[in-house]
């Protein structure tokens, strides 16, 4: 139950994007193609019988992602709706959790850990209903600010997720490992849920700037 969940929430993220963006046709396929890729290769298990290539993933998942972000027009974008995306991250922290207590990634990944996902999530929130009587807290230099501090926590978390994973590159953690980003439907997370996440502050920097 809990991972067709985690898919319900891949898929939400993927969809809310689409609308976010001027429900632009070519990165909803473009999402949709590589969560398919990455979701076949979790599923037949590639990731989990050879990590290394779980790397690789990854450094596709950049390369899509900005080939995305170029795709998009900032004029049609959907600003409630990135910030929609935002506050799903603390609803991410608590499978983050359950997946910690069910011993498939380590405590550091985590609320309890390094992972403060779920202020950076809370925040969001917080603008979106501001932002309903007062549209002006959107180019408020606090949300600027906001904006910097989601994407740094969101390259924090997944360099603790990348080095706590039983690959060749792997530092720490190696008693309650990262192996959830291995096994579908959580393979996800780093390739589809945290760079949409990404993108979308990049595009509400973009958008404030305009």
């Amino acid at each position: 139950m809990e991972s067709i969940l985690f898919l319900v929430l891949a898929l939400v993220f993927i969809v809310l994007f689409y609308f976010a963006n001027g429900r632009n046709n070519y990165v909803l396929i473009i999402n949709i193609l590589w969560a398919f890729f990455i979701g076949s290769l979790s599923l037949m298990g590639i990731f989990g019988s050879n990590p290394p290539v779980f790397i690789i993933a990854i450094v596709g998942t950049v390369i899509v992602n900005v080939i995305i972000f170029k795709k998009i027009r900032l004029r049609h974008l959907n600003l409630p709706l990135l910030l929609t995306i935002q506050s799903l991250r603390i609803v991410v922290e608590l499978f983050l959790y359950k997946l910690y207590l069910d011993k498939m990634i380590p405590k550091l990944m985590t609320f309890e850990g390094l992972n403060y996902d779920i202020v950076v999530g809370a925040f969001a929130v917080l603008f979106l209903v501001i932002s309903i009587f007062r549209k002006s807290i959107l180019r408020n230099w606090i949300f600027v600010l906001w904006n910097y501090a989601g994407i740094i926590s969101l390259f924090s978390i997944v360099t603790i997720g990348v080095l706590s994973s039983p690959v060749p590159i792997q530092m720490f953690e190696f008693n309650q490992p990262n192996v959830a980003v291995l096994v579908f439907p959580y393979a996800l997370l780093p390739t589809i849920i945290v760079p949409i996440a990404v993108v979308s502050h990049l595009l509400m920097l973009s958008a404030r700037n305009r």
